[in-house]
């Protein structure tokens, strides 16, 4: 075993360890252990939310969303979009055309956007999921139909039970006399389903319909707005993305789920990193505590730093002492704090032991265990404890002590 190891192990395991200098230790080790467990609860539980949301999202969101760079409609029947629909990792191949629109339902009236879409919408969203009410339909060969967002349904007062129809209306195109005179195009649709998909920015703005209702409404002949792709189960997304974006050119903005909402994304992660750089203070604080011990442990142990030397031992080994000393109690301290912090996560996990304060999505609070984030909570603990531990032994010894030369 290498000596200095050998040793500092003993000065942290002795029997005699009711001092001062123990007891700063033991708090310390304490403090690394509360810091850690406390980085690994909360990380997870941003990660939770982090997937909890990409869920969310992943109900109404395509895999692949295909825009127009500048502009907004396009013609999707071209040889381009062929080849790319009839790629081998292309599930589903939706043309979608969306618009804001004027809702009104009886003497209600909300600003929403209608989305048409193709069948092929159905097969390949979740919404079947969260269906709140109602069907997922938009046509039963004879008649038109519309599903909408709870939010939508709540603010125009409408049930799937109701049998009086929606009124949606856009502006007319053009600035001939009937459009003068009549500025709106107005159609009617009756409607089959409500879901609540628990995202906001999706529940209270879109009203899905057939596309050939909406180009219909909107005076489109067969452009889109948007193309939306799901791939087949385990196609490398972004690889893909990257060959979509090269085949289509500058012309168009090839997104992925999360570039989709990437403001929200963005904003979460900043979160997250604030949350850990404020939680990892807590260890910086215990590391103080930890750089504490190891200086009074100098102090207390220069008797047998005398003897050390006088056996051979140069300053350098009798330093590494210290420093193992101050190792030994971070990498204990990271190792438990690691093992309560997942403990936690996955008792939270099995057993849901703190839930949501009333009505939510989800009854308990999302946790997930990221291999990555413990890895990058692990390498700050030791780093932090590390550095606290070389402070005193760097600085000190040459202060307070006269060892000798080497």
């Amino acid at each position: 075993m290498n000596f200095a190891l050998y040793i500092a192990r003993r000065y942290m395991l002795s029997k005699n360890s009711r001092n001062v200098v123990n007891i700063i230790s033991w708090v310390a080790l304490l403090g690394v252990v509360v810091g850690t467990t406390a980085l690994v609860v909360v990380i997870s539980i941003f990660n939770g939310f982090e997937d909890l949301i990409q869920s969310f999202y992943s109900y109404f969101d395509p895999e692949i969303k295909i825009t127009l760079a500048e502009g907004k409609q396009f013609d999707p029947e071209t040889s381009t979009f062929e080849t790319i629909k009839n790629d081998p990792s292309v599930v589903h191949f939706c043309q979608v055309v969306e618009e804001i629109a004027h809702v009104k339902f009886e003497d209600r009236q909300y600003i929403a956007r209608i989305k048409g879409v193709e069948d092929e919408f159905l097969d390949m969203s979740r919404l079947d999921q969260v269906m709140y009410d109602g069907d997922l339909m938009l046509n039963d060969g004879n008649f038109d139909y519309a599903v909408i967002g709870r939010g939508v349904a709540y603010h125009l007062g409408v049930a799937v039970n109701f049998v009086r129809p929606m009124h949606i209306s856009v502006p007319k195109k053009g600035r001939g006399t009937a459009a003068m005179l009549n500025p709106f195009k107005q159609k009617h649709i009756h409607l089959a389903g409500i879901y609540a998909v628990g995202q906001q920015e999706v529940d209270d703005q879109f009203i899905i319909v057939p596309i050939d209702f909406a180009r219909n409404l909107l005076s489109v002949n067969k452009n889109v707005t948007s193309l939306e792709l799901q791939l087949a189960e385990g196609t490398n997304i972004k690889r893909f993305q990257k060959k979509i974006q090269k085949t289509l050119g500058d012309q168009y903005i090839v997104q992925n789920r999360y570039q989709q909402h990437e403001d929200y994304y963005r904003v979460a992660k900043s979160e997250r990193f604030f949350i850990f750089l404020t939680l990892s203070f807590i260890v910086i604080i215990a590391s103080f505590n930890l750089a504490s011990s190891i200086a009074m442990l100098l102090l207390d142990k220069k008797k047998d730093i005398n003897i050390l030397m006088s056996m051979g031992l140069n300053r350098q080994r009798i330093a590494k002492i210290f420093l193992y000393e101050g190792w030994l109690i971070s990498t204990i301290g990271a190792i438990i704090g690691l093992t309560l912090g997942v403990a936690i996560c996955l008792g939270q996990i099995h057993f849901g032991w703190l839930k949501f304060p009333g009505s939510f999505a989800v009854e308990n609070y999302p946790v997930a265990l990221r291999l990555s984030s413990l890895t990058i909570i692990a390498v700050t603990v030791l780093t932090i404890g590390a550095f606290a531990s070389w402070l005193p032994v760097k600085f000190l010894p040459k202060k307070f002590f006269q060892i000798g030369q080497d």
